[in-house]
């Protein structure tokens, strides 16, 4: 009797350990399992949506299950990624495309089987593809807004005396970094802060346009050289990021300037928000930063990855709307920060 009872007992246990087990199995069958491809993690700004969206997923590990890669700026390799995603039948992918060009090729192939996708922050050259599929959408920002707050910026540092026309040209010499050739919100950072000097009776005088991928030492490396070239008469650095404004201040910093001293100073000025640039901007080694808030990019793209996973509308339950193109949401930047 006793032994009956023991392994009644243990039974008991056991069966109650398996309901456990299908219970928790039940849950995560039930999340909505997103793949996340990243164009190039080592790029601070996408660094700091993953750390967001893997917050959020820690949050709620009930709802969804967030599966990164990162391509490391290799479209094949990206590829590969994608073609894992859609053998893992997956219930969404968040794409963050290393080539621009392959949008449309990428929208075919997940169109077949169904799966939502989610473009951000890497703009496809058309968003023709993307309209082709209605349950495809693109999340980026508006770019022109950045070149605008960042041209008020520099302005206002004119004003202050903070950039001065060093050589009496009376122009503003800048250097540009670009961040990338095809890039359309790149393209738009650019042209519209030179536009909006200009439409501010700002003559402007541009002493050289580098592409740097939005990459550091890219950066670095380019101002290096061009203030070999220039020297001085460098009134400000216009950089399409803050990895590469970091980079152009490092630069500076080995030709003894952007130290303290402020009768040795270039004017530096990207975009980003990051922690490095805040730092530097403290420290009086940078003018400033365009803001971009992570956080809020990350919950948006978590928002529109669930409602499409579950079926809904991809705006549903948010305060975004489409932009004219219907099929783009396009967030908007949080003004900037200066150095004292």
């Amino acid at each position: 009797m006793k032994k009956l009872i023991l392994f009644s007992f243990v039974l008991v246990i056991i069966l109650n350990i398996f309901r456990l087990d299908v219970s928790a199995n039940t849950i995560n069958e039930k999340s909505v399992k997103v793949g996340v491809l990243l164009y190039k993690e080592g790029i601070y700004y996408i660094s700091e949506i993953k750390k967001e969206l893997e917050k959020l997923e820690n949050e709620n590990k009930d709802v969804i299950n967030f599966i990164f890669y990162n391509a490391e700026g290799n479209q094949e390799l990206q590829n590969k990624q994608i073609d894992e995603l859609i053998d893992m039948k997956v219930d969404a992918i968040l794409l963050n495309i290393v080539d621009v060009h392959e949008a449309d090729s990428i929208i075919n192939k997940v169109k077949e089987k169904d799966i939502p996708l989610i473009f951000f922050n890497r703009e496809p050259l058309s968003l023709n593809g993307i309209k082709s599929y209605n349950k495809s959408i693109y999340v980026g920002t508006q770019a022109c807004d950045a070149g605008k707050i960042k041209s008020e910026m520099i302005i206002n540092e004119m004003k202050k005396g903070n950039i001065k026309d060093k050589n009496k040209n009376d122009s503003l010499d800048y250097i540009l970094l670009e961040g990338e050739r095809d890039n359309v919100e790149a393209q738009l950072r650019s042209e519209c802060v030179i536009r909006d000097l200009n439409e501010n009776g700002i003559k402007t005088n541009e002493i050289a346009t580098e592409i740097c991928n939005w990459e550091k030492e890219c950066a670095k490396e380019k101002i290096n050289s061009l203030f070999d070239k220039y020297g001085d008469n460098i009134e400000v650095i216009i950089s399409n990021n803050d990895d590469m404004a970091v980079g152009a201040v490092l630069a500076l910093q080995e030709k003894g300037y952007n130290l303290g001293d402020p009768n040795k100073f270039i004017s530096v000025v990207g975009i980003g928000g990051t922690g490095e640039v805040r730092d530097m901007i403290k420290k009086g080694f940078i003018t400033g930063t365009v803001i971009q808030d992570a956080k809020e990019k990350a919950k948006i793209l978590y928002k529109i990855v669930l409602n499409l996973a579950e079926g809904k509308k991809a705006l549903q339950d948010t305060e975004y709307k489409f932009d004219i193109t219907g099929v783009g949401v396009r967030m908007p930047f949080n003004g900037y920060l200066v150095r004292d």
